[in-house]
């Protein structure tokens, strides 16, 4: 089969069955993988909207929003910048640096998403990066966020939280390289200098030899850790936080927690 026709054909199987339509915020980090869902989905009749979260990694951040402009510029878009600095947090000052990233991540991503009237955020994580998040979840006891197994979780109006989109679910990490180098995409390959910190790396590098010894595990699990999904009972309530009126499951928001404590650095 040819591959091009294959790659689109996993992402339209995604599009189909969850029957996406509307305006998506493609969220650009730099990389391969979210260059390969935003090339992809320019073949879809979405209205896109390119943005970039700019984290203030020094000599890191810089690099990647110039790959991010270079797309979105080759694709004829504009590109929309967010600025973590702007919110007056500083990532180098903290000592979970990986985690304090997640968290400003969703918050922003939701936030632009929310503020500029999308119907879904799309982001670049593939099979392999779901996988490693499920079992690093399973690993560390963490049930709660083992939840979001799907390649679309569902948004809530009531608390302004637009629906996520993964197109590139169910296509590994080697397949969005290939789609890249074919289509010539610009992407930084420089792995963020935090990344030593984040405990997934050596659990991603066991997934894949387990993928080479058997082809097509990783799908399977992928198909499963959705079924366990749909069996587990909701039980947390999503509301809004007293702050910024944004998602939280408490009171106020990780986000508007991590502000207060800059605000005091």
């Amino acid at each position: 089969m040819d591959f091009e026709k294959y790659f689109m054909g996993r992402i339209r199987s995604v599009i189909d069955r969850y029957k996406i339509k509307g305006c998506i915020a493609m969220a650009l980090s730099g990389g391969k993988d979210s260059m390969a869902a935003f090339h992809a989905l320019t073949n879809f009749k979405f209205k896109l909207i390119p943005f970039y979260i700019d984290l203030g990694i020094e000599g890191y951040s810089e690099k990647c929003e110039k790959y991010a402009k270079e797309i979105a510029t080759m694709l004829g878009y504009e590109l929309h910048v967010v600025r973590l600095k702007d919110y007056g947090i500083d990532l180098s000052k903290e000592k979970k640096k990986c985690s304090v990233c997640g968290t400003a991540k969703r918050y922003l991503m939701n936030k632009f998403a929310f503020e500029n009237g999308c119907n879904y955020i799309a982001t670049g994580h593939n099979l392999s990066d779901a996988i490693t998040f499920a079992f690093n979840n399973l690993a560390s006891v963490n049930i709660l966020n083992f939840r979001g197994m799907k390649p679309v979780l569902e948004g809530n109006e009531n608390v302004r939280m637009v629906a996520r989109f993964k197109p590139l679910f169910y296509l590994k990490d080697d397949e969005c390289m290939k789609y890249v180098e074919m289509n010539k995409l610009p992407y930084c390959n420089e792995k963020c200098p935090y990344q030593k910190e984040a405990p997934t790396v050596e659990l991603k590098k066991w997934i894949h030899e387990l993928e080479e010894k058997r082809n097509g595990i990783m799908l399977n699990f992928a198909k499963s850790f959705e079924k366990i999904e749909e069996r587990m009972e909701k039980k947390q309530e999503i509301r809004q936080c007293s702050i910024c009126g944004y998602p939280s499951y408490g009171k106020i928001c990780k986000f508007c927690r991590l502000r207060e404590k800059h605000a005091k650095i």
